[in-house]
């Protein structure tokens, strides 16, 4: 009996550190964000390097303070493969985030009408 209530004592503790955890990384936070339900259908919104936020970069997975720092500082890209060229990101950190990141093509500053 004594077997049987450490064993449920010991699963509702990982069941609660799992659960803080998910919620520590953003997890539920990033893909709510992310999904949009319309109609039957989920639609998921992709993040644009050029134009995202701070806010927007760091719910995306694994992207720490450092590396949405160097994703801002190497603005603009024309291609989701100058991320890893530039080495901004690892080819790990890339596949991790690539179907939820895209980019828009950077504006021509001081461009005349």
């Amino acid at each position: 009996m004594k077997r049987i209530a450490l064993r449920i004592v010991g699963s509702a503790a990982v069941i609660v550190a799992l659960s803080a955890s998910m919620k520590w990384i953003g997890w539920r936070e990033a893909r709510a964000d992310a999904r949009e339900e319309v109609g039957s259908r989920v639609v998921t919104h992709k993040v644009d390097l050029n134009t995202a936020s701070v806010r927007e970069l760091e719910r995306l997975p694994g992207m720490a303070p450092e590396v949405v720092e160097r994703v801002r500082r190497n603005r603009p890209y024309r291609t989701l493969d100058e991320l890893i060229a530039r080495k901004v990101l690892g080819r790990k950190e890339f596949a991790r985030i690539k179907e939820r990141i895209r980019v828009s093509s950077p504006q021509a500053k001081n461009s005349a009408p």
